[in-house]
């Protein structure tokens, strides 16, 4: 009996389980982090009136960060494996294993390590509430990695919808409020709109094709795409329109009186609610996690690794779903939809540097500029050619470690004295600590675009892509653009390096091995990956298998 199981249990692992291991490691060690947590919170110590006080409980990060360990090194062995065998596909071919999975889900886990190294000890986490905060954090990253490991409709939607909940979760529980932050119930309703705009079109996309795999649905709607060329020829009066004509009477005689923009219409439809959709559910989360009213005054606290995790990680899920759903599904269609594309990209990024320019929050600053990184990344979509590809998966790369570092810096800051929200807060950061306000300085620079950093050669190659594939006006607005982006992003550079505190109100900045090590690695992606890029993009190419 015990060697059927055993044997059982070995044939699922080398077959379907293989497909889910790494998110299944990832979920028995939030598991074990919930559980240490209820153990930790059964016997906390007491005060001398005999009060109960709960300490800062370390096994959760640990734990935590043990998962995210076994999960990278699963991954590992994962890809080793589809460089042999090619990519692996299971439960019934709603989950695949390849390359584009690999390199998100690396990026993921890296992104979930360095938000909890920086929620250790963070003022604004509850010591109550830390236990489920890590395993939350856990449960996010599973969802991520589902949303670009599946290739199912229902399976992605779900997927999408254990995200947002994640999404909703963080939001709501880490601060030391006991109330529910108003921010994360305006989430529940944005999050509602964005949901039924997937699910219609998502049952658009069924009802074109009667699948609901995404390679079906695509090669369902290709040929669509292609009687509908047919028929848009066979309507012209010359030679070929003759031939046409008589190939659909012989072939198809009822297609004769169709039209083909009836048979263009539905596709485009679905993809247009698909992807503001997508947009809405995960564009609005980082913009919705402001804590700060029009006069300053706080509503709730919404600690920054969180509005950091909400404003890099799930934003970069959004796109590489995003990327996949139009590079898989509509890919033969590229030559209508990419108007729409480029249209709600421009629009993003407009509305994303006006809302910068009017904020003097920083970590507003940061969110609303997070939105016009993304439209220059999904601008990437409108070249859609091997060039473009690589910009936007070296853009995401090098962004989270970016903006992870431009958040370490804030964070750090931040738990030596006032928090570092407004810009006026950072005045006087030089005097304080030199080595935080040049690191601040790096990273802004970096996000701005300015030479040799790594944000400068993402926006360069999506603008040389864009050169390549003949949308001239569309690469020089990315230049453009780019010089409001850097004033808004410059200005917190500024602050911090010349503003002036007086001395009752400096007090010095100390940071320890942990920090150091965070702020040192995503100085390092910052810095490297302009100064030598072909180590980067090699990696960002093998993402679409290049």
């Amino acid at each position: 009996m015990l060697n059927h199981i055993l044997s059982a249990f070995r044939t699922y692992m080398h077959g379907d389980g293989a497909v889910l291991l790494p998110e299944m490691q990832l979920f028995l060690f939030a598991i074990g982090t919930l559980a240490v947590d209820s153990w930790a919170a059964n016997t906390p110590s007491e005060k001398a009136d005999g009060s109960p006080v709960y300490q800062q409980n370390y096994w959760n990060p640990a734990i935590a960060l043990a998962g995210i360990a076994f999960s990278a090194l699963t991954l590992g062995m994962l890809r080793a494996r589809i460089m042999q065998s090619g990519e692996l596909a299971g439960f019934h071919l709603t989950l695949v294993i390849d390359n584009y999975f690999v390199f998100f889900s690396a990026l993921f886990l890296a992104a979930t390590a360095l938000v909890i190294l920086l929620s250790v000890n963070c003022s604004t986490i509850s010591a109550v509430r830390q236990g489920r905060y890590f395993a939350m954090l856990l449960f996010a990253c599973i969802s991520m990695m589902l949303m670009v490991s599946a290739v199912d409709l229902v399976t992605i939607f779900l997927a999408i919808e254990a995200a947002a909940i994640s999404a909703y979760f963080l939001a709501a529980t880490p601060g030391l409020s006991n109330r529910t932050p108003s921010a994360a119930v305006r989430f529940v309703f944005s999050s509602a709109l964005g949901s039924a705009l997937v699910v219609y079109g998502f049952s658009l996309l069924y009802g074109l094709s009667g699948a609901s795999n995404i390679t079906q649905v695509a090669r369902a709607l290709g040929s669509r795409h292609n009687v509908a060329k047919v028929v848009a020829l066979s309507h012209q009066s010359s030679q070929q329109g003759l031939q046409m004509l008589q190939l659909l009477q012989s072939r198809l005689p009822e297609a004769v009186h169709w039209h083909a923009f009836t048979l263009e219409v539905l596709p485009i439809a679905a993809f247009l609610v698909v992807s503001v959709g997508i947009v809405v559910k995960f564009a609005v989360p980082p913009f919705q996690a402001e804590f700060n009213h029009a006069d300053g005054e706080k509503d709730f606290d919404i600690p920054g690794p969180v509005i950091l995790y909400l404003s890099g990680a799930f934003t970069i899920a959004a796109a590489a779903l995003l990327v996949r759903l139009l590079f898989t599904i509509f890919a033969d269609s590229q030559n209508i939809w990419w108007y729409i594309i480029a249209g709600l990209a421009i629009c993003g990024i407009g509305y994303g540097i006006l809302g910068s320019l009017r904020q003097t929050n920083v970590e507003r600053i940061v969110v609303y500029s997070s939105i016009a990184q993304m439209g220059y990344v999904v601008l990437g979509i409108v070249a859609a050619n091997e060039g473009a590809a690589t910009a936007m998966t070296y853009y995401l790369f090098t962004y989270l470690f970016m903006v992870t570092g431009l958040f370490g810096v804030l964070i750090t800051v931040g738990e030596e004295s006032a928090p570092a929200g407004f810009l006026s807060d950072l005045s006087g950061l030089r005097q304080r600590s030199a080595v935080m306000a040049l690191l601040l300085i790096v990273f802004v620079l970096s996000l701005a675009g300015a030479p040799p950093t790594a944000g400068f050669f993402g926006r360069y190659f999506i603008f040389h892509s864009l050169l390549e594939t003949g949308h001239r006006y569309i690469a020089w607005f990315v230049a453009l653009s780019s010089l409001p982006l850097a004033y808004s992003y410059l200005r917190i550079a500024v602050y911090a390096w010349r503003g002036n505190k007086s001395g009752s109100e400096s007090t010095a900045v100390v940071f320890g091995a942990r920090e150091a090590i965070i702020l040192g690695i995503c100085v390092f992606v910052s810095l490297a990956a302009g100064l030598y890029s072909e180590p980067f993009t090699r990696m960002a190419r093998y993402a679409f298998g290049q």
